[in-house]
C-alpha cells in the first residue's frame, strides 16, 4: 500500500474503537448542566457548537481510550515508509490534537473548529481544497464517510466483524477486519447475566421459612427476572460513570464499554429501556415490590454517581443492595425476617464487600504506595485497616449464627436442630478460605466469580445446603434424640 499519496484517516470508529462525542456525554453524566448546557448549544449553533462546548467543560483521557490495532499498524507502517499521514475527524481540535500528541506518526490533523461540523461533505470538500481531487487515500468507517470515498483515491473501510450491508457495494480497496465476538455476546457480557445469580437471594426467606406455595413461587421468578433486568440497567450506567477507572484495571479493561467494543450513547440508551421495562413489570407483580425495586434503583444510582467514592459508605450500600434483594423476597412471599437472620445477612454482605475493596488495594496496578484507587475512596495504605475489618465483620456472622441456633424460632422450623451447629464450623471454613485467598492475592475482583469457580467455596456452600435439608427433616430426630443430653439450649 505504500505510496507518496498522502494517507487519510478517520478517528471514530475508525483510529479509535469508541466515539469521541459518545465519550464526552458519558463524562458529563455526573454533571448534568454540562449536558443541558450542550443541548442549548446543539439547538442553536450546530453539532461543531456541541462538541466544543463538551470538550472545554469535560476531561477525557485520551490516552485510555481504547485503539484499533489494525488502524494503528497501518498509520505506522506508512509513516515508518515515508509515507504523509493525516487525521481527519469531526471530533473537536482540542481532542485531535491530544492523538496526534498521543501518536507522533501523523503529520498533522484537521477537525471541527467548534463552528464548522468536519463531516461528510464538510471533510470531502477540506480534503480535496487541501490535497486535490484523488489525491489523497482514506480510511474511514461508516455511511457518514461517502462523500470523503468518492473524493478519494482509494478507499479504505475499517469494521469490526463482518462487512456491514451498506458497505458490500461499495468497491473498496481493502478492508480492515477487527476480530471480535458477535455482538449478542458482546451485549451478554456487558450486561452481566452471570449476575443474575444474586438474585436468587429473593428465594431465601421463603427457604427460610418453610413456606412453599405454587403462586409465590412463581412471582418470586418473575421477581427475580425483573430485578435482573434492573440490575443490568444499573451495571450499565455504572460502567458509563467507571469508564476512566475501569481501562486502568486489568480485568475491567476488557468489558465491552470500556474496550469500545460498545459505544456509550447506545449502553445508556439500553439501561434506560432495561429500566422501563424492570419498573413495569414490578408494579405487575405487586406495589409494594415495585417500591423495593425502585428503591434498589435510586440507592444503585447514589452509588453509582457519588457513594462509591465515600470510604466505608460504599460497602455498606453495597451490603444493603444484597439485602435488598431478600426484603423484595420477604414482600412477594409476605414474610416477617427475623432480626437473627437479617443480622447474619447483613454482615456476611458487608465481609463480601470488603473482599472486593481489599482486592481491588492489593492488586498490582500503576499506583504509588499512597495513590488513590481510582474512582473510589482508598489508597493502597488503607488495606491495612480494610483487612482486620472484613474478617472481623466475617467472624461476627459465626457469632450471630451461633445465637439464633439457641431462639425458639430454630426449635420451631427444624426437628433436627442439632445439625444445623455443624453449619458454624462450614460457614467458617468458607469466610475464613475467602480471606485467605484474598491476602495470598488469589481472590478474583468479584466473590461471585470467585464463589462460582472456587472448589472449596462449593464444597462448602453444598455441605451447608445439605445440613439445613438434613435439618429440616424429622426422619433425623432419632439422632437428634441421641446427642439432646450432651447438646444445651
Amino acid at each position: 500500500m505504500t505510496s507518496r499519496t498522502p494517507l487519510v484517516i478517520d478517528l471514530d470508529g475508525s483510529l479509535l474503537r469508541t466515539d469521541t462525542l459518545h465519550e464526552l456525554t458519558a463524562a458529563s453524566l455526573a454533571r448534568p448542566q454540562v449536558l443541558v448546557g450542550g443541548l442549548i448549544r446543539l439547538a442553536t449553533k450546530g453539532r461543531a457548537a456541541l462538541k466544543r462546548h463538551l470538550t472545554d467543560n469535560t476531561s477525557i483521557d485520551v490516552s485510555l481510550l481504547p485503539i484499533n490495532e489494525r488502524v494503528l499498524e497501518l498509520v505506522r507502517s506508512e509513516s515508518s515508509n515515508g509515507r504523509d499521514v493525516y487525521l481527519a475527524t469531526g471530533a473537536d481540535a482540542s481532542i485531535a490534537a491530544a492523538i496526534v500528541e498521543r501518536f507522533p506518526e501523523f503529520t498533522g490533523y484537521f477537525a471541527s473548529d467548534g463552528e464548522t461540523n468536519l463531516t461528510n461533505s464538510n471533510k470531502a470538500a477540506l480534503l480535496v481544497e487541501r490535497f486535490g481531487e484523488k489525491g489523497f487515500d482514506y480510511v474511514g468507517n461508516s455511511t457518514h464517510d461517502l462523500a470523503v470515498w468518492r473524493a478519494a483515491d482509494k478507499s479504505y473501510l475499517v469494521a469490526a466483524g463482518r462487512t456491514p450491508g451498506w458497505a458490500r457495494s461499495i468497491d473498496f480497496t481493502e478492508t480492515l477486519h477487527e476480530s471480535g465476538r458477535p455482538a449478542w455476546r458482546v451485549w451478554l457480557k456487558e450486561l452481566r447475566i452471570h449476575q443474575s445469580l444474586k438474585n436468587i437471594l429473593l428465594f431465601l426467606p421463603m427457604l427460610a421459612a418453610h413456606s412453599f406455595q405454587i403462586e409465590t413461587i412463581a412471582l418470586l421468578i418473575a421477581g427475580f427476572v425483573t430485578f435482573a433486568f434492573m440490575a443490568s440497567s444499573v451495571y450499565l450506567l455504572n460502567d458509563l460513570l467507571d469508564l476512566r477507572s475501569d481501562r486502568l484495571h486489568a480485568r475491567k479493561s476488557q468489558r465491552p464499554l470500556a474496550a469500545g467494543r460498545i459505544l456509550p450513547l447506545h449502553a445508556l440508551a439500553v439501561s434506560f429501556l432495561l429500566a422501563v421495562i424492570a419498573i413495569v413489570a414490578a408494579f405487575a407483580i405487586g406495589l409494594d415490590f415495585a417500591i423495593v425495586l425502585i428503591t434498589y434503583a435510586v440507592l444503585t444510582c447514589l452509588y453509582s454517581f457519588w457513594l462509591k467514592r465515600v470510604t466505608l459508605v460504599d460497602v455498606t450500600i453495597l451490603a444493603m443492595l444484597y439485602m435488598i434483594r431478600i426484603l423484595a423476597g420477604a414482600v412477594i412471599a409476605n414474610i416477617e425476617l427475623s432480626f437473627w437472620f437479617t443480622g447474619v445477612a447483613l454482615f456476611l454482605f458487608v465481609s463480601l464487600a470488603l473482599v472486593k475493596r481489599y482486592t481491588e488495594l492489593t492488586r498490582p496496578m500503576s499506583l504509588g504506595k499512597d495513590e488513590a484507587l481510582p474512582g473510589r475512596g482508598y489508597s493502597r495504605v488503607d488495606a491495612a485497616v480494610v483487612l482486620p475489618l472484613g474478617i472481623g465483620t466475617g467472624m461476627a456472622v459465626l457469632l450471630l449464627m451461633a445465637i439464633y441456633l439457641q431462639s425458639d424460632a430454630v426449635a420451631v422450623l427444624y426437628p433436627s436442630g442439632v445439625f444445623l451447629w455443624l453449619v458454624i464450623p462450614a460457614l467458617f471454613y468458607w469466610i475464613g478460605n475467602i480471606w485467605i485467598q484474598a491476602g495470598r492475592g488469589e481472590m478474583h475482583d468479584d466473590p461471585i466469580i470467585f464463589a462460582l469457580k472456587n472448589p472449596a467455596s462449593l464444597v462448602s456452600g453444598a455441605v451447608i445446603l445439605l445440613l439445613f435439608v438434613a435439618a429440616s427433616t424429622p426422619l433425623a430426630g432419632s439422632f437428634q434424640e441421641l446427642l439432646a443430653p450432651y447438646v444445651a439450649r
